[in-house]
């Protein structure tokens, strides 16, 4: 006999998928076309590429000419490297919500404080 209170769900199933029900990311399927297809190049791009052929200044220069590309379609790119793997977040860049986040599979041979973005790089770049 259940509970009334039973979902269905073991504690484990519970902690698993706690994230999807969390409204902080937008459903893939409601983003327009545009902004799909950026997301997607972008990951699949990360994905066939070894991240180890970076040094700090080419690695700048992509997330500069990456963001660009992104802010044609309304999203912006942010990067968090730690222990040299970049993390990703996707933003909206009208309402700031995030879009998309995921981590590259390879890391970067050097350290977050190697690519220092100005403000001057980050506004050149949406321009």
């Amino acid at each position: 006999m259940r509970s009334r209170g039973f979902r269905g769900g073991s504690a484990t199933t519970d902690r698993r998928y706690r994230f999807c029900l969390k409204p902080v990311m937008i459903q893939m399927h409601s983003r327009p076309k545009e902004q799909r297809e950026a997301i997607r190049n972008l990951v699949h791009l990360v994905l066939t590429r070894d991240m180890g052929t970076f040094n700090p200044d080419r690695f700048k220069d992509w997330i500069k000419d990456t963001d660009a590309r992104f802010r044609k379609v309304g999203l912006t790119l942010h990067f968090e490297i730690r222990s040299r793997t970049v993390h990703f977040i996707i933003k909206e860049v009208r309402t700031r919500r995030i879009a998309f986040k995921f981590t590259a599979s390879t890391h970067v041979p050097f350290e977050d404080r190697d690519v220092v973005m100005s403000v001057d790089d980050t506004s050149a770049a949406g321009h």
